[in-house]
């Protein structure tokens, strides 16, 4: 295997949560169940040229990802409906690139994933993340000030408890960036003392 970059992610967990505990569950009930995910551009985007290469690379350099032990002992203290047997193969879990097909034909751009469905159920978020975050970044989308997304947050926050609206949080694979993601999120948690907030979905975060 080829060396890689730093991954664009900052940990394995960098993840919603619910593929988590559904990965719990496919390995016990469907262990030899195969999986094919196809990525559908819905907002008909147009790729830069090269963002297929830049998406490759983001791709290889997610092999070096490893749950850590702090963060094996987070998940067997606060998810205690994960078994041991679990928490070890996910210790013991790295992706595999080669499972990630990327093509570019002009703007149009076709990913696909195959493989053991208990291996392949982790890319799907990750991958959604990347390709915004490169989109962003190729295309010279600057977001808006730091200051700005936290106060439009918390306006909407403000509005969605003066409905009596419960939320949860699930921009992980849609997010501008990592970066733009945790300002959103930390918005959010210094209004969790709001009983009508859910806390984000994103492990990691």
């Amino acid at each position: 295997m080829k060396e890689t970059g730093k991954a664009l992610l900052p940990s394995i967990l960098d993840n919603d949560f619910y593929k988590f505990t559904m990965q719990h569950g496919v390995i016990k009930l469907f262990p030899h169940a195969k999986a094919r995910y196809q990525f559908i551009n819905r907002g008909k985007h147009e790729y830069p040229d090269g963002f297929a290469a830049a998406l490759r690379e983001a791709v290889d350099a997610m092999a070096s990802l490893k749950l850590s032990r702090d963060e094996k002992e987070y998940l067997a203290a606060t998810c205690p409906y994960l078994d041991p047997v679990y928490l070890d193969f996910l210790q013991g879990y790295c992706y595999n690139p080669e499972e990630v097909k990327i093509e570019q034909n002009g703007p149009d751009l076709h990913v696909s994933v195959d493989g053991y469905w208990y291996r392949t159920i982790l890319w799907e978020v990750p991958l959604m993340s990347m390709i915004c975050e490169l989109y962003y970044k190729l295309n010279h989308m600057q977001h808006i000030t730091n200051e700005q997304i936290t106060e439009i947050n918390k306006e909407k926050i403000e509005k969605y408890a003066g409905l009596g609206v419960t939320i949860a949080e699930f921009g992980t694979r849609r997010r501008h960036s990592y970066a733009v993601h945790s300002l959103v999120v930390e918005a959010l948690k210094n209004m969790a003392a709001t009983p009508l907030l859910v806390p984000a979905t994103s492990i990691w975060q």
